[in-house]
């Protein structure tokens, strides 16, 4: 299983607290992205070089 970087965990947790998002949409949500290790790293670099806005 691959590691997300701070980044891709803070966006992960500010989703989290939006309404409407369970633990369970959370859960898959972890699960897909880190099950692959090819989308863990463009996820990551994807962070790297912005400042997401939700």
């Amino acid at each position: 299983m691959s590691v997300l970087n701070p980044k891709a965990e803070s966006l992960l947790t500010t989703l989290a607290s939006q309404p409407g998002v369970t633990q369970q949409h959370m859960a898959g949500l972890r699960d897909a992205i880190t099950s692959s290790p090819a989308l863990v790293e463009r996820f990551n670099d994807s962070l790297s070089c912005t400042t997401p806005v939700m």
